[in-house]
């Protein structure tokens, strides 16, 4: 693998695996998994298309040991609609592998299916504490939005506390719920349920996986002296949060 490797650096606290191209940048992002989790692990997973190919590959080597598994986000609708992150993760054939190997998955549009996003939030935060009491280490997959959005967490969103919008305040989220629901993320599917800031500060490693061309503006993003309130990514820059921070990519940064 470390042919594939063009650098290894730190910026602005974050570690970032440089990779020619996103099918190394996947195979070393499962070479990571592998080495970090293991049955007293819960796993959070991100929809996409690059996470997809990862899900493929721990899916055919069928070697993965997790305690949990859920999600990071979700669009809102009945369980695994056409357009769900669960669906897409569904046909990857990964939740079999769950499931035969009895490795428990916590869908979020499992929670009352025809319910309102709230009710559905309310109840996966209920579920999220749970994991987090039970469950020591903690690791989510994650990737970058081209407008600086994180799991669903769109900029100027709402949703953001006061106390999240100045990046040098990331340990402030003591009273931030650890999901929650979102209205107004933009695009054609604008309600989402998703993990917040807090939940995903609670984490023990966040791999955030960013490949190709059209991801160049999202780590400009990422690396701009915007709040967090303006772009959302920017909360991997924070002291308490960059340090937990893995980032692979094959773009310049």
């Amino acid at each position: 693998m470390q042919e594939y490797i063009s650098k290894v650096k730190i910026k602005d606290g974050i570690s970032i695996l440089k990779v020619h191209g996103s099918t190394p940048g996947v195979e070393l992002a499962k070479r990571e998994i592998y080495k970090i989790i293991d049955e007293r692990t819960a796993l959070f997973l991100s929809g996409g298309s690059t996470p997809k190919h990862l899900y493929q590959i721990l899916t055919k080597e069928r070697k993965l040991k997790v305690g949990a598994v859920a999600m990071v986000d979700e669009r809102f609708g009945l369980p695994f609609h056409q357009n769900s992150n669960e669906k897409m993760i569904r046909e990857t054939g990964f939740l079999s592998y769950l499931e035969e190997k009895k490795i428990p998955f916590y869908s979020i549009l499992r929670f009352h299916p025809k319910g309102v996003a709230s009710d559905i939030a309310r109840d996966y935060d209920e579920v999220i504490q749970g994991l987090f009491k039970k469950f020591q280490k903690r690791v989510a997959i994650l990737g970058i939005g081209a407008d600086g959005h994180v799991a669903g967490i769109p900029p100027r969103s709402e949703k953001l506390s006061p106390q999240m919008r100045d990046p040098a305040e990331a340990g402030k989220f003591k009273s931030e719920k650890f999901a929650a629901e979102i209205d107004n993320f933009p695009g054609e599917f604008k309600k989402r349920i998703t993990l917040t800031l807090n939940a995903l500060s609670k984490m023990d490693l966040l791999m955030v996986l960013v490949f190709g061309e059209e991801k160049r503006e999202a780590l400009k993003l990422l690396f701009s002296k915007g709040s967090i309130a303006e772009v959302p990514a920017g909360f991997f820059k924070t002291p308490e949060i960059s340090q937990k921070t893995l980032l692979i990519t094959d773009q310049k940064v």
